[in-house]
């Protein structure tokens, strides 16, 4: 009789589960799971792409001459509907060709940097040419989104970095500032020591507002633009660039060294795809980097400079090899996983609210980057140095056994290489868009540039949806809790709450983006969620997609503000203290982990250099391992 019951509470639950959909646009549409569809045009060429709200998607491109016009001039910004997949032309003042964004704390976007004023097939514009655009160089955007139609970017030459970065990163910190890593001074495919900007800024300004040095940048050239970036739980951010990997401490302007990257090397240009794994309590909200594909040349002198590579490329196989790293972790190393079914550059991670990770776009072979001149070394292909895209999107499972991390959900006939972008919708939905490997709009070459606007549609996006109307719009590092009254206690044992900050996508990484699942309790059919925990440094204050997820599907995603919605230190309160009630086996014995990781960190800290000295992980010039690039 038991089993019985247990049986009909489990079938209750699944009718009850169906009753309580989410309402426009809860993607419950028979067909559409494992699928790829296009559903409408992006207007400007999606370089770089972004969610603003649950309704609306923000595309920008570089200067260039778009058909779309606005204010007498080729468009290079749209808003997109993402439910009636119309546009809107936006104003873009500065040329933000390869810029770096992220939200603040306070949710405004900001975008960065950015290239010189230029004219036909991306020439430098002289005074009274081009295409009306200034230098994007040292250009500060803002926008804070909205559904109304009526939000522009406040985009105008007094707004200024203190130097001019062209390809940046950009990482949300713990007190809602952003860091702004890198970039190079002038064009071209990859920098030299001369046009390199080994250099970090904030915003808004700390301290004396100048450029910091990043020796790691100037360690790394060629391969230094856009360096991969993560904030730490200590505080510290975790930067990758050539096939070095540090831990850098930006308050005392210091490094911790982390062993070298195995596999192919991984920034832009060779373009691996990158991604922090979701954070649970489950796992003592460690950090883990996972690393897939990119491309090695050889060595270092292969990449050439500004001017291209010095080696033909566009037909040479992208890697299959993925690694991961905990660098948090005591005696943190790489480890590899499982490989990529097909080697790929320029692929891209989104994270999806089930805990999986969406891989799509990119080549099989070949690089980013392009060259109008056909007898180049790089030999391209058309004007790109990547061909044969990959038209198959993956799902990576880090749950699952290794072996059986990779399935194949999907495939598209559009061909997605670079300057092609993606990003996670409420719906969980993720919008592809983008592909422009051309100096300028061009319809007359093998890879054109591309307006068609995809959705790719996850397993689960048939299914009954569970409600969201239990979520808050706030949350908090830490107080009072929450709770979520589910159709039973069937559906209470398989759910979870988790947010998604779905980051700046271009160049095949979304900046800024993670995910973290909250501690939760259950009783009966009542789900008693924590806030986050009490060290902002896990998740950055800013806007985010909270999501209710029963038994692996999410419900739609609400838009909500984590932190108090100012720039500045964050109020921190103690842990959640949850009601008594079940809780997942692993979390009983890890109810303080976090608090002492982070007492153990402030501890190590006071021995920082003997700990270093003792590891060999002290700070050095990886000049042997950077020539086998």
């Amino acid at each position: 009789m038991a089993g019985y019951s247990q049986s009909m509470m489990a079938l209750k639950g699944v009718v009850l589960g169906a009753l309580l959909l989410v309402g426009t646009g809860s993607g419950v549409a028979a067909g559409k799971a494992g699928t790829m569809q296009v559903v409408g045009n992006s207007g400007v060429s999606a370089q770089m792409m972004f969610l603003g709200t649950e309704q609306k998607v923000y595309i920008l491109d570089k200067t260039e001459n778009n058909p779309l016009k606005v204010n007498g001039h080729p468009a290079w910004g749209v808003e997109y509907d993402i439910n009636s997949n119309n546009i809107r032309a936006m104003e873009v003042r500065s040329n933000t060709f390869c810029a770096g964004g992220m939200t603040l704390g306070d949710g405004r976007w900001l975008v960065t940097g950015g290239n010189k004023a230029v004219t036909t097939n991306g020439a430098d514009a002289k005074s009274g040419q081009g295409y009306g655009a200034y230098n994007g160089g040292r250009a500060l955007r803002f926008l804070s989104p909205c559904d109304n139609q009526q939000c522009q970017w406040d985009d105008q030459a007094s707004n200024q970095l203190n130097t001019e970065r062209w390809y940046p990163t950009v990482e949300p910190l713990a007190d809602g500032h952003n860091i702004i890593l890198g970039g190079m001074r002038d064009g071209g495919f990859v920098p030299s020591q001369g046009s390199n900007n080994p250099t970090y800024e904030f915003y808004p300004i700390k301290g004396d507002g100048g450029s910091r040095n990043l020796p790691i940048l100037q360690r790394t050239v060629p391969l230094s633009l856009y360096p991969i970036a993560y904030l730490m739980s200590s505080g510290e951010v975790f930067i990758q660039a050539g096939r070095e990997a540090i831990l850098w401490d930006y308050k005392k302007k210091s490094e911790r060294a982390l062993p070298t990257i195995p596999g192919a090397p991984r920034v832009y240009p060779a373009s691996g795809g990158s991604a922090l794994l979701p954070l649970s309590a489950e796992n003592g909200y460690k950090e883990t980097v996972l690393f897939c594909g990119g491309m090695s040349l050889g060595k270092t002198s292969n990449w050439g400079n500004e001017g291209g590579p010095t080696i033909a490329v566009s037909q040479l196989p992208a890697s299959t090899s993925c690694e991961q790293i905990s660098p948090m972790a005591g005696g943190a190393s790489w480890e590899a996983v499982d490989d990529l079914p097909q080697g790929r550059s320029m692929g891209q991670f989104i994270q999806l609210p089930d805990g999986k990770l969406w891989f799509g776009n990119g080549v099989t072979t070949g690089v980013a980057g392009y060259n109008t001149n056909p007898n180049a070394p790089g030999r391209p292909v058309g004007e790109s140095y990547g061909d044969n895209p990959s038209y198959q999107p993956l799902v990576y499972d880090p749950k699952a056994s290794k072996g059986n991390r990779w399935k194949r959900v999907g495939s598209s006939n559009i061909g997605r290489l670079y300057h092609s972008s993606a990003t996670l919708l409420p719906d969980s939905s993720i919008l592809v868009a983008g592909s422009n490997p051309n100096a300028d709009y061009n319809t007359n070459t093998k890879w054109k540039t591309e307006y068609r606007v995809e959705r790719w549609y996850p397993e689960f996006y048939d299914a009954p949806r569970p409600s969201n109307g239990g979520l808050p719009r706030t949350f908090s590092y830490g107080g009072n809790g929450f709770s979520i009254t589910l159709p039973s206690a069937a559906d209470a044992q398989k759910a979870k709450v988790v947010l998604v900050r779905t980051g700046f996508s271009t160049h095949g990484m979304n900046m800024g983006q993670r995910m973290i699942e909250l501690e939760t309790t259950r009783q009966g059919s009542k789900l008693n969620v924590a806030q986050l925990p009490p060290n902002p440094n896990l998740f950055a204050p800013g806007p985010a997609l909270a999501f209710v997820v029963v038994n692996g599907v999410p419900s739609q995603g609400k838009m909500v503000m984590v932190g108090n919605g100012r720039i500045g230190g964050q109020p921190v309160a103690a842990k959640t203290n949850l009601p008594a009630g079940k809780r997942d086996e692993m979390l009983e014995t890890r109810n303080s982990s976090l608090l002492e990781r982070d007492l153990d960190h402030l501890a190590s800290q006071l021995g920082h250099d003997d700990v270093l000295r003792r590891s060999g992980l002290h700070a050095r010039h990886h000049k042997s391992s950077t020539d086998r690039l």
